[in-house]
């Protein structure tokens, strides 16, 4: 089984004194929502961060006030053409400043329709995953 590493995303700015959380509306591979993620680039889960944020949310490097290691691990496995993966990443949290806006427009990938800024319950049932689920809580009852 190949295994591989990345981050896994709580995004999240405050409006009006409450959290806001970054979702995306995932298009590609599968659809659903979901957390910002991404494959570990040069074996630095920081800069993998703010790469993922400015690639999934179109969220420049200026506007991230904070990047948390959350000391947490989220895995699953996967087959894609009869080949069997591991994914293992790493749970970051980037808080990112009150009048941040996603834009998805300039994904190379074209991963993601769309994607918003909700208040946790409305992320919360959005949400397709369960350890994505399982993380906001997490992230909303800790931080």
């Amino acid at each position: 089984m190949k295994e591989e590493k990345g981050v896994l995303i709580v995004a999240h700015k405050k409006s009006n004194g409450a959290k806001r959380y970054a979702i995306l509306n995932r298009v590609k591979n599968w659809e659903g929502w979901e957390l910002p993620k991404g494959h570990l680039e040069n074996n630095d889960y920081r800069e993998t961060v703010k790469i993922e944020l400015e690639e999934e949310l179109g969220i420049s490097r200026d506007e991230i006030k904070e990047i948390n290691d959350l000391d947490k691990e989220i895995s699953w496995n996967y087959e894609k053409n009869s080949k069997k993966y591991k994914k293992i990443y790493q749970v970051f949290s980037a808080e990112l400043e009150k009048d941040s806006v996603i834009d998805t427009t300039k994904n190379p990938c074209d991963e993601h329709q769309n994607g918003f800024f909700l208040n946790y319950e409305d992320a919360k049932s959005l949400l397709t995953h369960k350890n994505n689920k399982k993380l906001l809580k997490f992230f909303q009852d800790n931080f």
